[in-house]
Protein backbone atom coordinates (compact mmCIF):
# COMPACT_ATOMS: atom_id res chain seq x y z
CA UNK A 1 0.00 0.00 0.00
CA UNK A 2 1.44 3.02 -1.22
CA UNK A 3 -0.04 6.30 1.16
CA UNK A 4 1.88 9.09 0.96
CA UNK A 5 2.56 10.77 4.94
CA UNK A 6 3.38 14.28 5.16
CA UNK A 7 7.21 15.28 5.43
CA UNK A 8 8.70 16.03 9.33
CA UNK A 9 7.61 19.38 10.73
CA UNK A 10 4.46 19.13 8.63
CA UNK A 11 3.39 19.99 5.21
CA UNK A 12 0.54 21.09 2.97
CA UNK A 13 -1.81 18.38 1.14
CA UNK A 14 -3.21 18.64 -2.25
CA UNK A 15 -6.78 20.16 -1.03
CA UNK A 16 -4.86 23.12 0.70
CA UNK A 17 -5.40 21.38 4.26
CA UNK A 18 -2.51 21.10 6.61
CA UNK A 19 -1.23 17.76 7.70
CA UNK A 20 1.05 17.64 10.77
CA UNK A 21 4.46 15.54 10.56
CA UNK A 22 3.97 11.47 9.79
CA UNK A 23 0.20 11.79 8.99
CA UNK A 24 -1.16 10.35 6.15
CA UNK A 25 -1.85 13.42 3.75
CA UNK A 26 -4.04 13.91 1.07
CA UNK A 27 -3.02 13.52 -2.63
CA UNK A 28 -5.89 14.21 -4.53
CA UNK A 29 -7.32 18.15 -4.93
CA UNK A 30 -10.86 17.44 -5.14
CA UNK A 31 -11.00 15.76 -1.35
CA UNK A 32 -11.62 18.48 1.19
CA UNK A 33 -11.89 17.72 4.77
CA UNK A 34 -13.55 21.08 6.28
CA UNK A 35 -15.99 21.12 3.48
CA UNK A 36 -18.99 17.97 3.84
CA UNK A 37 -19.82 16.96 0.33
CA UNK A 38 -23.21 15.83 1.07
CA UNK A 39 -26.61 17.56 2.45
CA UNK A 40 -27.85 16.61 6.18
CA UNK A 41 -31.07 15.71 6.15
CA UNK A 42 -33.38 17.67 8.70
CA UNK A 43 -33.72 15.18 11.17
CA UNK A 44 -37.05 14.59 13.74
CA UNK A 45 -37.29 16.78 16.56
CA UNK A 46 -39.08 16.29 19.83
CA UNK A 47 -42.32 18.00 19.59
CA UNK A 48 -43.94 16.24 22.94
CA UNK A 49 -42.52 13.46 25.42
CA UNK A 50 -41.77 10.65 23.42
CA UNK A 51 -43.27 12.28 19.95
CA UNK A 52 -40.95 12.73 17.10
CA UNK A 53 -42.12 14.53 13.93
CA UNK A 54 -39.88 15.81 10.67
CA UNK A 55 -40.24 19.49 10.82
CA UNK A 56 -43.26 20.71 8.36
CA UNK A 57 -40.37 22.96 6.47
CA UNK A 58 -37.17 24.07 6.36
CA UNK A 59 -35.54 26.36 9.06
CA UNK A 60 -38.75 25.38 11.84
CA UNK A 61 -37.57 24.51 15.40
CA UNK A 62 -39.44 22.15 17.88
CA UNK A 63 -41.04 24.78 20.80
CA UNK A 64 -41.19 21.58 23.02
CA UNK A 65 -37.18 21.45 22.93
CA UNK A 66 -36.87 24.86 23.80
CA UNK A 67 -38.15 24.64 27.26
CA UNK A 68 -38.22 20.70 28.41
CA UNK A 69 -35.46 20.04 30.93
CA UNK A 70 -34.97 23.91 31.33
CA UNK A 71 -37.54 26.13 31.88
CA UNK A 72 -40.73 23.66 32.00
CA UNK A 73 -42.41 20.41 32.02
CA UNK A 74 -45.25 18.93 30.64
CA UNK A 75 -47.73 17.26 32.91
CA UNK A 76 -50.92 15.23 32.39
CA UNK A 77 -50.35 16.73 28.97
CA UNK A 78 -49.76 20.71 30.19
CA UNK A 79 -46.69 22.56 30.01
CA UNK A 80 -45.69 24.00 33.18
CA UNK A 81 -43.19 26.42 34.59
CA UNK A 82 -40.94 24.61 36.46
CA UNK A 83 -37.68 27.03 36.64
CA UNK A 84 -36.02 28.93 38.62
CA UNK A 85 -35.13 32.82 38.97
CA UNK A 86 -31.89 31.92 38.72
CA UNK A 87 -32.22 29.30 35.94
CA UNK A 88 -33.73 32.31 33.95
CA UNK A 89 -31.01 34.78 34.40
CA UNK A 90 -28.75 32.37 33.24
CA UNK A 91 -30.39 31.93 30.20
CA UNK A 92 -31.48 35.57 29.81
CA UNK A 93 -35.03 34.85 29.85
CA UNK A 94 -38.14 36.33 31.43
CA UNK A 95 -40.66 34.49 33.10
CA UNK A 96 -43.32 36.30 30.46
CA UNK A 97 -41.02 34.75 27.65
CA UNK A 98 -41.31 31.54 29.13
CA UNK A 99 -45.22 31.63 29.95
CA UNK A 100 -45.46 32.73 26.44
CA UNK A 101 -43.54 29.71 24.82
CA UNK A 102 -45.77 27.51 27.61
CA UNK A 103 -48.88 29.32 26.64
CA UNK A 104 -47.89 28.54 22.89
CA UNK A 105 -47.22 24.71 23.37
CA UNK A 106 -50.59 24.18 25.18
CA UNK A 107 -52.47 26.34 22.98
CA UNK A 108 -51.29 23.60 20.21
CA UNK A 109 -48.21 24.81 18.24
CA UNK A 110 -45.37 22.75 18.03
CA UNK A 111 -43.01 24.82 15.66
CA UNK A 112 -41.73 28.19 15.16
CA UNK A 113 -39.49 29.72 12.32
CA UNK A 114 -36.03 30.54 14.06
Amino acid sequence: MNTKRAAAGGEFGANGEWYEGGKFINTVPENTKRNGNTKRGQGKQEIAPYVWEVAPEAGMISLYRQFAGVFGIVIDGVAVVRCSEHTMNYYGKTIEQINDMLARWNAGQRWFKR
